[in-house]
């Protein structure tokens, strides 16, 4: 981790235990940047880029920090490598920071004016970027600051605000419990946060999550968004089988089971996995076929009896393990497959219904009416 010091402006690298505290910023890029090269080579000193390292540096000094980090400068970009292994440790890096520093240029914070610069302060660019949600959920202390680098409050006093801007829920703006316990967002939920943001590059819709769910991945700048974004649910799957992953909606007629775009998870922000008993279910994973399922499936209509291919009605659906939050009872929420002479596909992706209970699946001494493996293709992979 390359971290520059406050009081000299010098970088020094630190490995592992080596590392010391530090602070660091949070801000929305501009046009006016300066990168490592440039600022050791003290070149652009005018520009608002060198400008703002030094504020930052001068701020974090003044309270009591030797070093800090910030990404425009402690980043040698030139090198794929250090790019790379950077995205892929930058949540830690926010989550182990002694404090963060949310630089927000678009904001002018009028102590006399509180409703009004509140207003001001939930329009910020800032809450539109990719990045920053990151930024603003993994360290435990996030003070905010205005174009003057005057703060005006923290994470834990604008909470509510917050919350009402970004969609999250101020108890998961202030921490979020590892994914082991039982309150723990699901993936779906997390998805929803990043689904009305954006990052200059396609790819990055992707790699700005890595981190929310704790997963790595090598970086790909040209394999486009819907690529990198099917990559990163690949990894979620590999490690998790939170079933929240295939809920969400579309206005394509078929697709795969997962998603093109975190946009997809725009409706999925009240979907949970606690509160309810999920039913057990084989470990599904990606074969050269698609998504491979062994699920019990309840049946819509039969196919021709000169259709061989299997004994499966010809549109079956699936009750995930999840739900809405704050529903009535075990209301799962299905999606719906077709079988389109070769593989299956899912229909209806432009809604996410929900059945009274699993149970409609089931016969009357409550085992599966079917079990079968799918074979869901996946477009884009």
């Amino acid at each position: 981790m390359r971290l520059l010091n406050t009081r000299t402006l010098q970088f020094q690298e630190f490995f592992d235990s080596q590392i010391p505290k530090y602070a660091i910023l949070s801000h929305r890029w501009g046009n006016e940047e300066v990168t490592f090269q440039e600022f050791r080579k003290g070149k652009k000193q005018h520009h608002e880029g060198y400008v703002k390292i030094e504020q930052c540096s001068v701020l974090a000094g003044s309270r009591g920090f030797q070093w800090v980090w910030i990404d425009t400068c402690c980043i040698d970009k030139k090198s794929s490598a250090e790019l790379s292994e950077a995205i892929n440790s930058m949540y830690r890096w926010y989550q182990g920071a002694g404090e963060c520093y949310a630089y927000l240029s678009d904001v002018t914070w009028d102590s006399r004016d509180i409703e009004g610069s509140k207003k001001v302060f939930g329009q910020s660019l800032w809450f539109t970027r990719g990045w920053t949600l990151q930024e603003l959920l993994a360290p435990d202390q996030v003070i905010f600051f205005d174009n003057k680098w005057n703060s005006f409050g923290t994470k834990q006093d604008l909470r509510t605000k917050i919350s009402a801007v970004t969609g999250i829920e101020a108890n998961y703006v202030i921490s979020i419990p590892p994914k082991y316990f039982s309150n723990a967002p699901c993936v779906a939920k997390k998805m929803s946060w990043l689904s009305r943001r954006v990052t200059s590059r396609a790819e990055d819709m992707a790699y700005c999550m890595l981190g929310l769910f704790d997963v790595n991945m090598p970086l790909l700048y040209g394999e486009g968004g819907k690529k990198a974004f099917l990559r990163l649910q690949l990894e979620i799957i590999r490690k998790s089988d939170d079933e929240s992953i295939f809920a969400w909606t579309s206005n394509r007629n078929s697709s795969g089971m997962l998603a093109f775009h975190p946009s997809d998870f725009a409706n999925s922000g009240d979907i949970t996995i606690c509160g309810s008993s999920g039913k057990k279910r084989f470990p599904y994973f990606m074969t050269n076929q698609g998504l491979e399922f062994q699920v019990p499936v309840r049946k819509y209509t039969k196919r021709k009896a000169s259709d061989n291919h299997s004994l499966l009605p010809e549109r079956v659906s699936l009750a995930l393990n999840c739900w809405r939050d704050g529903g009535k009872g075990d209301c799962a929420i299905t999606i719906a497959f077709k079988w389109y002479g070769k593989s299956w596909h899912r229909i209806k992706c432009d809604s996410l219904p929900s059945i009274e209970s699993v149970k409609d699946s089931m016969s009357e001494d409550g085992r599966f009416k079917y079990t079968a493996a799918l074979h869901i293709h996946q477009p884009g992979l």
